[in-house]
């Protein structure tokens, strides 16, 4: 789409030769950063030198030579490579009118991408208006290459395998660098940190030359035991030219890793069964085991929402629990549903303590009570009728071995 969008421009731009004769609106002057600047004469003799990433403010003075409406001012600087620096090499104006003699002061704002070739450009101004008329002009640009403290960029970096890290686990980065100034570079250092958790890994380039791009992959960098759950801040400084740097802040997130056991805290394990299944209107227990993995003694307090709505629940021996460290207790929840409740109910039980609090949902399959009670009686029909042929079988076997009995005796034979 940019490209047609250029093609475009450019059709529009040789098109005003064409009507150079008919010009409704004359450029006067074109300043570019405050300084003005001549005509393009063709031959590199009046260049404006800028460097890559350079804001370029464009003021271009128009004049009326007659009435003229929805008149379009444009500027472009054509040559980029990269369809992603169009739209910050060129600019146009809202349409706007003019009376004959009228002068207008029009400024446009273009910037040079830090991935354009060194080298000669134009800066193409042109005029439109609704009846088609156009007028334009170029100005010389030599682009070049940025200044030494400016002269190593950061293109992109990437973690693996994600920026969502455990605690205890460890990640690799990659991180492209180019030079995009006008001389070669020796000594590059690239250091991966997280100045927070006193991490960090670096690499190093022997040499980079003017415009190469680099990639460094074998940044690794491990995320301490006991790290605590969040985001934090990762830089990536890239130190050349003996005193010079650039910097790059990112983020990674940190979740809660199963290795940390810090002196005098720890961890803290609950283990609860997630879903128990029982008949409405009696009572199961949930136990609660909640494992106190550091050095010092740790109150608990377990809570329990969500069952009011369908039953009742108790906790036993208390809802205040005591462990001392390295050692595990035990709080059993009792729930109770009422009589006529049946189905799936989800209710929360939480464990808090000073450091922190974690909520565990719980599942209750209950069972009707009527529904019960007719499986039992089926389940009662199905024995009866089991037991009926398990007593048929007996006495046909019991027959049969009196008969054979029988039959022996008419065949002995007396000595």
């Amino acid at each position: 789409m940019k490209i047609a969008k250029i093609l475009v421009l450019l059709a529009i731009v040789l098109l005003a030769t064409n009507f150079v004769s008919a010009q409704n609106l004359d450029i006067l002057y074109v300043k570019i950063n405050g300084e003005t600047f001549d005509v393009a004469d063709g031959n590199h003799t009046n260049n404006l030198k800028v460097e890559r990433g350079d804001e370029l403010e464009v003021r271009i003075r128009v004049q009326a030579v007659v009435d003229v409406d929805d008149v379009q001012l444009h500027a472009l600087i054509a040559g980029s490579r990269y369809e992603e620096d169009f739209d910050d090499l060129y600019e146009t104006t809202d349409s706007f009118d003019m009376s004959v003699g009228d002068v207008d002061n029009i400024d446009l704002d273009l910037k040079i991408p830090v991935t354009m070739d060194q080298g000669y450009y134009r800066l193409r101004l042109w005029v439109t208006d609704r009846d088609g008329n156009a007028y334009d002009q170029d100005y010389q640009l030599h682009i070049i290459g940025v200044g030494e403290e400016d002269a190593v960029v950061i293109k992109d970096y990437s973690f693996s395998p994600s920026s969502t890290i455990n605690a205890g686990r460890a990640f690799t980065a990659t991180v492209r660098v180019q030079n995009i100034g006008n001389d070669d570079l020796d000594d590059i250092k690239v250091t991966v940190s997280i100045p927070e958790l006193n991490v960090k890994d670096s690499e190093y380039l022997d040499e980079l030359e003017a415009d190469e791009k680099e990639t460094l992959e074998e940044f690794l960098l491990r995320i301490p035991d006991c790290a605590k759950p969040g985001s934090y801040d990762v830089e990536i400084e890239v130190e050349f030219d003996e005193y010079e740097s650039t910097t790059e802040t990112t983020q990674i997130t940190v979740l809660p890793g199963d290795l940390c056991v810090a002196a005098g805290e720890g961890r803290t394990v609950v283990t609860v069964p997630e879903q128990q299944e029982f008949e409405a209107g009696s009572e199961i227990a949930y136990p609660i085991m909640i494992a106190n993995q550091g050095t010092s003694a740790k109150t608990y307090t377990v809570a329990v929402s969500g069952v009011e709505a369908w039953g009742t629940s108790r906790l036993s021996p208390s809802s205040v629990v005591v462990v001392p460290g390295g050692t595990t207790k035990t709080i059993y929840l009792y729930v109770k549903a009422d009589e006529g409740v049946a189905g799936q109910k989800v209710f929360i039980a939480t464990v808090e303590s000073e450091e922190d609090s974690e909520a565990f949902p719980l599942t209750a399959n209950v069972i009707s009570s009527e529904n019960s009670a007719g499986g039992l009686k089926k389940g009662l029909e199905v024995a009866l009728v089991v037991l009926v042929i398990i007593l048929i079988i007996v006495g046909l076997i019991i027959g049969f071995n009196k008969l054979r009995g029988s039959e022996d005796e008419g065949t002995q034979t007396y000595y």
